[in-house]
């Protein structure tokens, strides 16, 4: 059970009582609140549809594939603890945080890391590509847009009405999707989404959450990497403290978590680990030289229960990943949580990078995987096609939606991008083959 630790600080200068607010007034439904603001925002994410659905879509390997590897849900689990245990770190340690009497909220993080994946589609990256090809010529399709759609508009109906600070936390990439689209790249027939947190469409709710900075901050906050070629979208430079943190735990766990997993699966040898450890691994680095002596050991038959060995070595690396986090002043600016960044030393990037490039070498680019990929992309292409194409297919509630006024394929979008992975093959199933098919089965 999650043990709650005080998070709310007397004199906390990261937070003013601009980042509690809510956009919609919300009484508090005992009266005698017994949780701070940022508390609520993670109660309503924890005992929401789309944390629960994250249970069925994939991380990694497809969700069919076993019972033993990770789901977009145990991953964005791991991700906030991995992200509470940095702020707790800082909180305790660092200098910055100290001299200015800052103190990171861990509900806050925990709150916005848990839901930072809300806006994956079934089937991962494919399904991303494939939406947002159907949707190039109404607004696009990108997860970390699709995530900021969903806690703002979509689920409950209305969004959860969190907080500011919490949706700050999420806008890992916060431009429109029409600011960061470089339509060069499409003009090629690539189909990978710009790095965005929003559409267009949802303007007017980012402009609440960073109405509290000043025009230039706002400016900083937003400014573009600009792309001079064919080859890539536009992206954002910057993004807010918390939000820094939640992205190197997401790294972390990445390149980790899936590297465990891979493991374990024997899609990658213990010695190839050991090797990576050692190219980065010196005098005081004391974790990665207990993490690779372990898996020698093992090697070796030294030691047996080779599935605790393993863990127990990937757990020495995320304890140095963690213990490593520095804060770093990036500006003069008055607002304290785009001022300052989350950071790595540079050669701990270096090692996540190289643990990636390993789990896409070995894994992601593995035939057995791609053609799951491409098949979950087929699906999501055939179902938007249907859907759109027949609009009676949709709920009862889409369908409502249109007649008011929405757009039918950015509806058609959202239900898609809502789907499990198990209930768009169900759906697609009912569409498309000849099988006998229940009423109920979806």
């Amino acid at each position: 059970m999650r043990k709650l630790i005080l998070s709310s600080f007397d004199e906390n200068s990261l937070y003013s009582k601009l980042d509690s607010e809510r956009k919609e007034s919300d009484l508090n439904r005992t009266g005698t609140p017994s949780r701070d603001d940022y508390e609520r925002d993670y109660g309503r994410i924890v005992h929401s549809a789309a944390f629960r659905r994250l249970q069925s879509k994939t991380q990694v390997f497809g969700v069919g594939e076993g019972d033993f590897h990770r789901t977009r849900l145990t991953h964005s689990m791991e991700v906030a603890q991995i992200a509470r245990g940095i702020s707790l770190a800082l909180n305790l340690k660092d200098s910055i945080l100290n001299g200015i009497h800052g103190k990171i909220d861990t509900s806050l993080i925990e709150a916005a890391a848990l839901s930072h994946d809300f806006g994956h589609p079934p089937f991962g990256h494919q399904g991303e590509r494939a939406l947002n090809e159907k949707m190039i010529n109404f607004g696009g399709f990108e997860g970390n847009a699709q995530t900021f759609r969903i806690l703002t508009r979509l689920e409950r109906g209305n969004g959860l009405n969190l907080t500011r600070a919490t949706l700050m936390a999420i806008l890992k990439y916060p431009i429109l999707y029409s600011q960061a689209v470089n339509v060069e790249v499409y003009n090629q027939h690539k189909y990978s989404p710009p790095k965005t947190s929003v559409y267009d469409d949802d303007k007017e709710r980012f402009e609440w959450v960073t109405n509290i900075l000043e025009p230039n901050e706002k400016d900083y906050y937003s400014e573009l990497d600009k792309m001079d070629h064919k080859q890539k979208h536009h992206k954002t430079k910057h993004k807010s403290l918390e939000c820094s943190i939640i992205e190197l735990a997401d790294d972390i766990a990445y390149a980790t978590h899936d590297v465990e997993d891979a493991l374990r699966l024997k899609l990658i040898d213990i010695s190839e680990l050991i090797d990576i450890l050692k190219k980065y691994r010196l005098e005081n680095d004391k974790a990665l030289i207990k993490a690779a002596n372990k898996l020698e050991d093992l090697i070796k038959g030294k030691i047996n229960h080779s599935s605790q060995i393993i863990k127990d070595a990937i757990a020495d690396i995320i304890s140095l990943f963690i213990s490593s986090v520095k804060i770093q002043e990036e500006n003069c600016y008055t607002s304290p949580r785009i001022r300052y960044k989350a950071v790595l030393p540079a050669k701990l990037e270096d090692l996540i990078n190289d643990l990636t490039k390993i789990v896409k070498e070995k894994v992601i680019d593995l035939q057995r995987v791609q053609t799951l990929e491409w098949k979950g992309g087929y699906v999501v292409k055939k179902l938007f096609e249907a859907l759109q194409s027949e609009k009676k297919l949709l709920r009862i509630s889409d369908q409502v939606l249109i007649n008011t006024g929405m757009n039918l394929e950015r509806v058609v979008c959202d239900y898609i991008a809502g789907m499990t992975d198990s209930y768009a093959i169900k759906m697609y199933s009912r569409l498309y083959e000849s099988k006998e098919s229940r009423l109920f089965d979806i």
